[in-house]
């Protein structure tokens, strides 16, 4: 199975920038949601099957 990532190193860099400043202050965007969602939720959107950007 091919799978390629659909957003680009740009976007990825800026989610990841996110992320990293989020974990560093022990802070988060979602408290509705578990670790795990997120994981999907981040996955699904470089992979194409969402739109909405996990920092958005």
């Amino acid at each position: 199975m091919t799978i390629s990532v659909r957003v680009t190193e740009q976007e990825l860099n800026e989610v990841l920038e996110w992320a990293q400043e989020h974990g560093e202050q022990m802070t988060t965007d979602h408290e509705e949601g578990t670790y795990e969602e997120g994981v999907s939720d981040a996955l699904r959107w470089a992979l194409g099957y969402i739109a909405g950007r996990p920092d958005q």
